[in-house]
């Protein structure tokens, strides 16, 4: 009995040690070799109206970001890659991204897409 115990608790440690090492492994979903411009998708400007754009993001190889979160003021803040998820602060504010490609990001919490140009 005591020896099943071990080979239980053996076999367990091992199974942990796997999922710590699997998971120090991932893989960002996102290189920036070079700058990259991502642009809000389907957006339709208004008429008449130029000081709205789409939602612009420009990923810099130094970890820089600017973001235009529409409007017409661009912001210079630095982005964080982790596994799936990018992460860019500028202004005081935090804007969260899932990536789903290296072409495209989505804003976290809404629909709106943004592609590589």
């Amino acid at each position: 009995m005591k020896s099943k115990l071990i080979f239980v608790k053996t076999r367990i440690s091992l199974v942990l040690v796997m999922m710590l090492i699997l998971n120090a492994c991932k893989k960002d979903q996102l290189t920036v070799d070079h700058e990259k411009e991502f642009v809000e998708v389907g957006y339709v400007r208004q008429s008449g109206n130029f000081y709205n754009n789409p939602f612009t993001l420009t990923l810099m190889t130094d970890n820089k970001a600017d973001i235009l979160p529409g409007g017409d003021i661009v912001s210079r803040g630095t982005y964080k890659i982790n596994g799936k998820n990018l992460t860019v602060k500028a202004d005081n504010q935090t804007f969260k991204f899932d990536i789903l490609s290296e072409n495209e990001i989505k804003i976290k919490g809404s629909e709106t897409i943004l592609r590589l140009q």
